[in-house]
Order: C-alpha cells, then structure tokens, then sequence
C-alpha cells in the first residue's frame, strides 16, 4: 500500500514544490502523520561553507519535520544544473541506495512521505539512472505537475505514458497556475483539463490557482478546495511508536 505520493513534473519550473508543500499540508489536515523529502536539489545557495536547499527547507518547514535538512534533502548541488552534470562537475557521487534507505526510515516513522523529484522524469541522476527510476524503487503513485497552457498535452502525455510503460503507478494530474493570469489569454486553457483527463487515462486531480500566500494555512485551505486525492488515498494506520 501506498505510503505518500512521488511528484514530479512536465519539465522543470512548473511548481513542483508549491504542489508538493501542499499535498503535504493537505495530508496533515487529514489527521495523518506526514513528512517530506527533495532528495536531490541543484541550484542550492551557498551560505559559507553550508549549501542551504530552498524547497527541501519549505518542505520541511511545511511538514514540521524535526529532522535535519539532510535527511529531507541528502543532495544538495550548487549548480543549476541537472543532478548528474552538477554532481559530476562538484565531485559529488549520488547513491540511490542512500535515498532509499532514508526514505525506509521515514516511511516506517510516518503515515506518508511526500517526496519531490528533481526536472521531470527523464533528467538524469547518473548516467544510468533518471528520476523515473528513483521514482518507480521508492515504489510511490506519481502525482504528474502541468502547466495550464498551449504545449502542455504533449508534455503532460509523454509524461504519464513514459511513467505508465515503466510500470510506475500515476495518481493523477494537477494544473498549476504559475501567476494570477497564467493561462487566461490562452485559447487552449479552457481545453486543455478535460483533454488531458480523457487522453492520459489517468485522473485529473484538479487545478491549483495561484498563490500569493505561500502558507501552511493558505495551502492546505487551496489544497482542500481544488485537489481531490484523498478520497483515492487510503493510508496506513498510525504508525506505533516505540515507548
């Protein structure tokens, strides 16, 4: 059974993060006991010596997560390129065997881990290992981010049936409006949802508005309002604790 949700997207800047922060907050306010993890974050600050990953900071914050940043994210990359070219030129060697085993321990701690990939589903980790196959080892239903306008069939497409031919499960799309008016000049937005949502075979999960406020509060009220994922999800029970 499921424990969280993988999510990635059409391609990079298309929200991920604002989605995934949300999701997460979507998920507390179900009652469950949720953390995040951005595995892999490239374009990180640099802050003296320490490289400070920005989303895997929200995500942790957005989770109340008490452990360290490390272990939300193990890889943190200064260059804004993808993991395998900035891990290579940093001197950096990204063992997916080390994601897992923290996601294992996060899992068995946690009802849910919402986990953020990094680009989309074909931008190489190693060289002979993508985010499609971290995706499909950690073994949890993608949650598929599109852009509202023209191009974003193809893309959103290509993604779920290269998901679906590696036999990784999609929970669905969700459209993120990037700005107060994405989309709106548009002619293909007012499509674009239910052609994806007939054509992919997979759920349209819903589509998630701009938000100026990006809070706890302001995102899971959005969350609950536009993204209709809980009734398909069915979490495990609490975990027991030890005493």
């Amino acid at each position: 059974m499921a424990k969280g949700f993988f999510v990635t997207g059409t391609d990079t800047g298309v929200g991920k993060t604002v989605i995934s922060a949300a999701l997460v907050r979507l998920l507390k306010g179900a009652g469950l006991s949720v953390c995040a993890m951005k595995p892999i974050e490239s374009g990180c600050m640099r802050k003296g010596d320490v490289l400070v990953p920005a989303d895997g900071a929200l995500l942790r914050t957005m989770a109340g997560m008490e452990e360290d940043i490390s272990v939300v994210t193990p890889y943190a990359l200064e260059a804004p390129l993808a993991p395998m070219v900035a891990a290579e030129r940093e001197g950096v060697r990204i063992e997916p065997e080390r994601i897992k085993k923290i996601f294992g321990g996060l899992a068995k701690r946690y009802n849910a881990v919402v986990v953020e990939g990094v680009g989309g589903l074909l931008v190489p980790i190693r060289r002979d290992f993508y985010v499609l196959d971290l995706a499909g080892e950690l073994g949890l239903p993608l949650v598929v981010v599109a852009r509202p306008g023209l191009g974003t069939i193809n893309h959103t497409l290509l993604t779920v049936r290269c998901a679906l031919d590696a036999g990784v499960q999609v929970a669905g799309v969700v459209i993120n409006r990037l700005g107060p008016a994405d989309g709106d000049q548009d002619p293909s937005w007012p499509t674009n949802p239910e052609v994806i949502r007939e054509l992919s075979g997979v759920p349209l999960i819903g589509i998630f508005p701009y938000l100026k406020d990006i809070s706890g509060p302001a995102l899971e009220k959005t969350a609950r309002e536009n993204l209709d994922l809980l009734r398909s999800y069915r979490p495990l029970p609490p975990p027991i604790m030890p005493a």
